[in-house]
């Protein structure tokens, strides 16, 4: 489940806010994670608690992530650093930025082949990231991916 607590806002550096979920929102989400409909999973990777691989950091922001951790055809979400991985065919790769476009909650569920944003319930595209529906307006933001052996480079 992701952690509603606090989220990173678009203010510059290193800022973060409270989420603005509701107490509505965030039943949603927890029964979204203890209930699990059928086509609705909660994103794998969030290091020792949601069974993916802790992700590296270097000084220079490249995260690296195996990329075993993502199944073909789904979506690994790290919550440190707030990253959405997808593989929506075999050996393509394609990371976000998992911080939701309408108001800043984490794009961390998977349902019926796409990313969604539990708070809203928005949902993006694995392989462009562009919203497919909202309410969020924009999609989420790319960044770069490159395989390296077994290993995902992520940068940007």
């Amino acid at each position: 489940m992701p952690d509603l607590s606090t989220v990173p806002a678009d203010q510059g550096p290193g800022a973060a806010r409270t989420c603005c979920a509701s107490r509505r929102q965030v039943l949603r989400a927890a029964g979204a994670t203890a209930l699990v409909p059928a086509g609705v999973t909660a994103l794998a990777g969030c290091g020792p608690d949601g069974g993916g691989s802790e992700p590296t950091v270097a000084d220079d922001g490249t995260v690296t992530v195996p990329a075993a951790d993502t199944p073909v055809g789904g979506a690994t979400y790290y919550a440190d650093p707030g990253l959405v991985v997808t593989q929506p065919t075999e050996g393509e790769f394609h990371a976000y930025d998992a911080t939701c476009p309408h108001q800043g909650c984490a794009a961390s569920l998977f349902e019926d082949g796409r990313v969604v944003c539990p708070c809203h319930g928005s949902a993006f595209d694995p392989a462009t990231g562009d919203v497919v529906d909202g309410p969020a307006e924009t999609g989420l933001t790319a960044r770069t991916v490159t395989l390296d052996g077994g290993d995902l480079q992520i940068r940007g």
